[in-house]
């Protein structure tokens, strides 16, 4: 069975998301199943953001995503826009198709694709629109990772109303040419579930390398003496609002006498203090990380993670919000942590509540924080139990047996 794997419109990159869930998840599903011919096609505009950063040089991160992938072929296919247009309007999403499904239609042909791993929205149209055009019979796998025209109209790239309309309606065609669509929490998958039947949907986590993550052990922590931790980006105007994590910590350092507060983020830490300034500064740490092992050793003197997003207003924003699961609450619980999530996340509340990892809580009063309830989850007995089901919930094996079943059932 021949397998080729879609991104359209990012830069490939051997770190960050695309290294982590994209890569390394398709390398242990090919390494699983040695049945599996795999290819990887990245369709990336002529200008983009490796040429911006790093010029010449992105050359050298090539070869570093190529190593990556090993035996897997890698193939490049021109866009011929600029970047910014992946944050497409109804009048610019054809920008990110023009001219280029020639060239997607000529490499799936060489490729003698039986399947089609589309990440992204901008991918499965490519997918779908080459497959219709030139009457290809191949199977189409929709892996939108988030609801995409709600995004778009909450950044304001398109009209809430026409051009929210024109990407709902590409959406809608998608999903009705696919043969299988992943939803990355159940929340998503109870959405998708609505606009299409229900065993066509699959969910699958986002992946985390448990075992690099797992502390060597677990230790008891004093009541007295907790350390929270907040990990990735917090800038204001954005999706984590440092002032929403400072109204959480500002109750836990109420209810926990002692508490202390790790920041892991590349964000300016300059700009986080002016947020957090006053007697509450001095019981934060600020720090970064660039990669697993650091994260590893940073993450294993705390006791719980934080996930305190922003206050969803609009329908938008909440619709949005109920998908939310972020790479982050897999990397908590691999560590051992619980996790106290807004429960705005309904993805990360959802495996919250469903397993018993951690405490969800209501942004507006935080009546579910109490001393009580934080303690309890402090002993090494829950520290181990966490850690346990992150494997189960987010490991890259486990999730490659996933995609291989689905690739199977698919092309069935």
């Amino acid at each position: 069975m021949n397998i080729v794997y879609l991104t359209w419109g990012e830069t490939p990159r051997s770190y960050g998301v695309f290294g982590s869930q994209v890569i390394r998840q398709f390398v242990e599903t090919a390494k699983l199943d040695k049945k599996l011919i795999c290819s990887f096609v990245s369709a990336v505009p002529i200008i983009h953001s490796g040429i911006v950063r790093e010029g010449l040089a992105y050359r050298d991160e090539i070869k570093k995503v190529k190593g990556l992938l090993g035996n897997i072929p890698f193939h490049w296919l021109p866009v011929y826009c600029p970047q910014n247009f992946v944050n497409s309007s109804e009048l610019t999403f054809k920008y990110m198709h023009f001219g280029a499904h020639r060239g997607l239609k000529s490499l799936l042909i060489k490729l003698r694709a039986d399947v089609v791993h589309c990440r992204s929205y901008h991918a499965a149209w490519a997918a779908v629109s080459v497959k219709k055009r030139y009457n290809l019979n191949y199977r189409i796998i929709f892996d939108g990772r988030s609801l995409w025209p709600e995004e778009m109209a909450l950044k304001g790239k398109v009209s809430q109303s026409a051009g929210y309309e024109h990407l709902k309606d590409i959406e809608k065609q998608i999903i009705a040419a696919s043969d299988k669509v992943i939803a990355v929490s159940q929340t998503m998958n109870d959405y998708f579930s609505q606009l299409c039947p229900a065993e066509k949907v699959e969910t699958v986590f986002l992946s985390s390398d448990t075992e690099r993550l797992t502390p060597s052990e677990f230790v008891a922590k004093s009541p007295s003496a907790i350390k929270f931790c907040y990990l990735g980006a917090l800038y204001k105007g954005g999706w984590h609002d440092p002032d929403e994590l400072l109204n959480l910590f500002s109750h836990l350092r109420q209810t926990c006498q002692g508490a202390k507060l790790k920041i892991i983020t590349t964000s300016s830490h300059r700009a986080l203090r002016q947020v957090f300034e006053g007697p509450v500064l001095d019981d934060i740490e600020f720090t970064s990380t660039k990669s697993l092992e650091e994260l590893r050793r940073e993450l294993a003197d705390v006791d719980f993670g934080l996930m305190s997003y922003f206050k969803p207003e609009s329908e938008l924003q909440i619709t949005l919000g109920k998908m939310v699961m972020a790479v982050k609450t897999a990397e908590y619980l691999a560590a051992g942590l619980p996790l106290i999530v807004n429960n705005a996340c309904g993805g990360a509340a959802a495996i919250v509540n469903d397993y018993d990892l951690g405490i969800s809580y209501n942004s507006n009063s935080f009546e579910q924080l109490t001393r009580e309830r934080i303690e309890r989850l402090l002993s090494v007995k829950h520290k181990k139990r966490i850690s346990e089901a992150a494997v189960g919930l987010f490991d890259y094996k486990n999730h490659a047996q996933q995609y291989s079943d689905i690739y199977r059932q698919c092309y069935r």
